[in-house]
């Protein structure tokens, strides 16, 4: 296991989203010795706004970080087996969390999204699309509905893109956390296609294969449904919720979207819909 899956990067600001982040990482860190960097973002016309009541930007920086590490203080109080760093600086979003998730070898990101509404009147912010299309390492969703108290359940939906292996990966190295993490795999069949059936149950076969390689603990699961009753991303975002699932792991883009650094819609309908909070990975 790579150290860096131990430094855990959150931007954080004063949303119930954010808050939310700082408790998914509790969970994730579980007793585990973890680094975690946390980053606040000033942009230009915050700066402007708040022109009239500091004399200058250092004020204005000194009363934000003030500010937040009062919050992480009052979340983190009880815990003892990491470290933490804030930073606050200026400039884009999106550009400042990937760049700090680069300097400091995050292996995470956990970050604040509105969602958990009605996926045809929800969408997410345009830093949170922003950072999903271009970052290379997993980034954890976290909102103000769902809840995150422990993190050992974990949904894998398989489909039969090049890109579910490494999906797969990802969850291994997830797993390999702790001893207790188990994976559930499912793959999703429409209309009792007998053909596709048989080719998801081969892929199942590899699948537990390199799990039991791993010695992981696993469960897996081909389910059969209809079109006409739910979509794809209600069936997954329903079966994680039935099994009390603490997370869905999901790619940024399906197989046949050859857009570079396209979020899918089935990332965005899960990730909008689901009371289990969602963790997303970029293909290579």
């Amino acid at each position: 296991m790579s150290a860096s899956i131990y430094n855990i990067l959150i931007p954080i600001d004063f949303s119930d989203q954010s808050i939310q982040a700082l408790k998914y990482a509790k969970a994730i860190i579980g007793k585990q010795q973890t680094t975690v960097y946390f980053i606040f973002v000033i942009d230009q016309n915050e700066i402007e706004i708040k022109n009239n009541d500091f004399s200058d930007k250092d004020d204005l920086k000194k009363s934000f970080e003030q500010k937040l590490i009062r919050i992480i203080e009052q979340e983190w109080s009880n815990c003892t087996n990491y470290t933490w760093v804030l930073f606050v600086e200026q400039g884009k979003v999106y550009d400042r969390v990937l760049e700090k998730a680069a300097s400091v070898n995050a292996g995470l990101i956990i970050m604040g999204c509105n969602s958990a509404g009605d996926y045809k009147n929800r969408f997410l912010g345009s830093n949170s699309l922003r950072i999903m299309r271009t970052c290379p390492i997993p980034i954890m969703l976290a909102n103000q509905y769902s809840q995150l108290s422990k993190f050992i359940n974990i949904t894998l939906p398989i489909d039969l893109s090049k890109e579910a292996r490494q999906k797969l990966e990802k969850a291994i190295a997830m797993a390999k956390l702790d001893s207790d993490i188990v994976i559930h795999v499912v793959c999703v069949v429409f209309d009792a296609d007998e053909y596709l059936i048989n080719r998801m149950g081969q892929k199942l076969t590899q699948v537990k294969s390199v799990l039991d390689k791993h010695k992981i603990k696993y469960s897996a699961e081909i389910v059969k449904t209809s079109l006409e009753f739910e979509s794809l991303g209600e069936i997954i975002a329903d079966y994680a919720r039935k099994i009390e699932s603490d997370v869905i792991m999901l790619m940024t883009q399906q197989e046949l979207s050859y857009t570079p650094y396209f979020v899918s819609s089935l990332a965005q309908e899960i990730i909008n819909i689901s009371e289990v909070p969602v963790m997303t990975i970029a293909p290579n």
